[in-house]
């Protein structure tokens, strides 16, 4: 199936939520997705934790969301208490970096979706179609919610608030995922458990079926008294204060004192997503867990393996790992808080802001449910009281491999079990598993083909000329004539070129329609698209992108446009953007660009040396504080400008100096030209000689005697 789960994923715009029981390899289907996607993706997830561990980052730190409940309406709202839509719009104004990578995106990936509400859910949905300027849902963009609903529920502090708008707080009743065909697609092979009676438990309590349970197999597990004595066993609580004073107790009665071992944090972590204590405090003798799996290749552990520590000291730890008898010393891991950025080739990058260097372990006679989500556990004693919140008993026993592990501090009763039918019912209507097949082979192609609708499509490029020609033709500075005349031999290519893509959208789509009908073959589609791509690509890099950019050459760096020039090159960013998204535009897996056709699309150009853009004005006749004042320059920095032209005789003195300045002068150089230093000039000059006016001379006279000792 995970083949047929990443062709529609991959194929495909269709939004999916992919779920799962505990241990069914939903993390191994993500990490095994973002290696192979030639999609332009990024992971999210709700909770700090839960971010790190899925290699992403947070909702709300990647969409700038505030912290408060979102309540989906335009009516007055108390802002103590929630944001409505008004309230929420400010937050959307990000920078430019950020804006170009959310538009970027193909496809989101949102981990543990179970702890996802509603309301943030709905925040992320309106901030993509305002950044995108698109009203589809998400903007357009494919979602991939991955997690298991029966597992944690989302955290809700104010019930009450949310209720007014929400059926529940879970992500399927925001609307929009309501208004999204999304389908549920459920892995179903469990790695964890393979005693067939505790799976069949285990689904039982995870649909609620009361009257289903077997009770009385479960309960055989109760054993009140019982304290480990030779197996480690890991203590599951529900909350972290009850899990602390166990692991505190425990390592307070072993003899010994306790060594402490830093992370190494180095730049920007956020504190409240550290992935494990900043300090660990260990005895010899402590009872420990593995907090991720072995990334060295050689497999030794895994998160939630269980070991023991039979040394400690300044240097390092040894532990002896559950199932085995020799020594292990332990290695640290590396944690990385990342975000996105968009790389110059418009590919979606990871930049790593900081990183969190740890042994990949913490205390383990006792664990919080939270903390054990994603965890194997060999041997667990479990204490489902009452204050077991919903999910929380199937998550607990789903920790552990086998019911034989697994020791019940307080019997499981009907009460301690959860049903919530608005989960079931939504899995029910959006499952799709038995349509994985049809609905690929059925959008796919339609996917393909629209993704190349887009990349071709260029009726945009003419609203955007003519703003730029309604700005240039306002300008003071700029020559008319050249402006009048760019655009009227542009504008006819450009209203042509849109017309020819009307006209291949329409023919593109039938010849789509009649291929899936069976009466096209791909190969034509394929050649018609070829031959568009490389069309486009030829016409408009020669007859728009390139005189454009000619033209802004000419304009660059001069003063008084600087809004015309900010305005103008976002323009023709647009269009090298357009153009390289046509040198790699894939039609299903073949690359329709033909490389003979390819030309490097840049908008950069060659930056004119700051001396020579002085000569330029010099030459058109400029004195030197008309140069100063349009460049922006003090005069000083002028006359050092116009001294390297003096030094190669081409500067004409009479338009700097009167002619009595340079006599005076020229009569000093012929009597004692070997003076060492400019200051020994100035000592033998008049005193309205400057510094700067005595190089350029020198230089313009040092020139002259170089030639006629030639």
């Amino acid at each position: 199936m995970n083949e047929s789960l990443f062709n529609l994923a991959e194929h495909t715009n269709r939004s999916i939520f992919l779920t799962g029981k505990a241990g069914t390899g939903k993390t191994t289907f993500l990490n095994d997705f973002v290696s192979k996607t030639r999609k332009k993706y990024i992971v999210v997830a709700p909770t700090g934790i839960a971010a790190i561990n899925a290699g992403g980052v947070t909702i709300h730190s990647m969409f700038g969301l505030p912290l408060r409940t979102f309540l989906p309406t335009t009516e007055r709202v108390d802002s103590n208490v929630a944001n409505n839509i008004a309230d929420l719009m400010h937050h959307f104004k990000y920078r430019k970096d950020k804006l170009k990578l959310l538009r970027e995106i193909e496809i989101i990936i949102i981990d543990e979706v179970s702890m996802l509400r509603a309301d943030v859910l709905d925040m992320m949905d309106f901030s993509l179609r305002h950044v995108r300027r698109n009203q589809q849902k998400f903007g357009g963009v494919q979602m991939l919610f991955i997690g298991d609903l029966y597992q944690l529920p989302p955290v809700v502090r104010d019930e009450y608030v949310l209720k007014q708008y929400y059926n529940s707080p879970f992500f399927f009743d925001s609307y929009a995922v309501k208004e999204l065909p999304l389908i549920t697609l459920e892995l179903t092979t469990v790695y964890r458990q393979k005693d067939e009676k505790f799976l069949e438990i285990l689904n039982e309590i995870r649909d609620g079926e009361i009257g289903d349970i077997d009770f009385d197999t479960l309960n055989e597990r109760y054993i009140p008294d019982f304290e480990p004595t030779d197996e480690p066993y890991v203590y599951l609580t529900s909350h972290n204060r009850m899990a602390d004073e166990i692991n505190q107790k425990k390592l307070a009665e072993l003899p010994g004192k306790p060594k402490f071992y830093n992370a190494e944090i180095i730049g920007n972590f956020n504190e409240n997503q550290y992935p494990n204590d900043e300090s660990l405090e260990l005895k010899t003798g402590a009872q420990i867990m593995f907090i991720r799996n072995d990334a060295s290749g050689e497999r030794r552990y895994f998160n939630g393996k269980l070991a023991e520590v039979v040394d400690v000291d300044d240097k390092e730890v040894s532990v002896i790992i559950d199932g085995e008898d020799e020594i292990y010393k332990l290695k640290k891991e590396t944690w990385e808080q990342k975000k996105y950025s968009l790389g110059e080739d418009k590919s979606i990058q990871e930049e790593v802001l900081g990183s969190f260097k740890q042994y990949p372990i913490r205390l383990a006679w006792a664990v919080t449910i939270h903390k054990s989500q994603g965890l194997t556990f060999d041997r667990l004693i479990i204490d489902a009281g009452k204050s077991f919140a919903s999910g929380q008993v199937y998550v607990a026993l789903s920790r552990c491999r086998t019911l034989e592990g697994i020791v019940l501090k307080s019997k499981i009763t009907p009460e301690v079990i959860f049903s919530d039918r608005r989960v079931a019912k939504f899995q029910d209507e959006t499952h799709a598993n038995n349509r994985i097949e049809e609905i690929l082979n059925t959008e796919k192609y339609d996917y393909s083909i629209k993704k190349i609708i887009n990349r071709l499509d260029c009726k945009w490029i003419l609203p955007s000329l003519e703003m730029w020609h309604n700005a240039a033709k306002h300008s003071k500075v700029l020559d008319k004539d050249k402006i009048k005349f760019l655009y009227q031999s542009i504008r006819p290519e450009t209203e042509k070129f849109a017309a020819v893509f009307e006209k291949f959208d329409k023919i593109i789509q039938q010849k789509t329609h009649k291929f899936i009908s069976g009466s096209e073959e791909w190969s034509e589609i394929e050649t018609k698209a070829k031959g568009a791509v490389n069309f486009f690509f030829s016409n408009v890099n020669a007859k728009i992108f390139s005189p454009l950019k000619d033209f802004y050459a000419e304009s660059k760096g001069v003063k008084g446009l600087k809004q015309y020039n900010e305005d103008f090159r976002v323009f023709l960013d647009d269009l090298e953007d357009y153009l390289n998204d046509l040198k790699d535009v894939h039609l299903l897996e073949t690359k329709l660009f033909n490389p003979e056709n390819d030309v490097k699309v840049t908008t950069k150009i060659a930056k004119i040396p700051s001396h020579i853009l002085t000569f330029q004005l010099f030459e058109e006749g400029k004195t030197i504080p008309e140069i100063a004042r349009d460049r922006g320059l003090v005069t000083e920095t002028i006359f050092g400008h116009l001294a390297k032209f003096a030094e190669q005789g081409l500067l004409d003195l009479t338009r700097v100096f009167d002619k009595e300045k340079i006599k005076t002068f020229e009569k000093e150089f012929k009597k004692n030209s070997s003076h060492e230093t400019l200051t020994d000039w100035k000592k033998t000059l008049p005193n309205d000689f400057e510094f700067n006016e005595i190089r350029l001379l020198l230089n313009h006279f040092n020139h002259k005697k170089a030639e006629k000792s030639k």
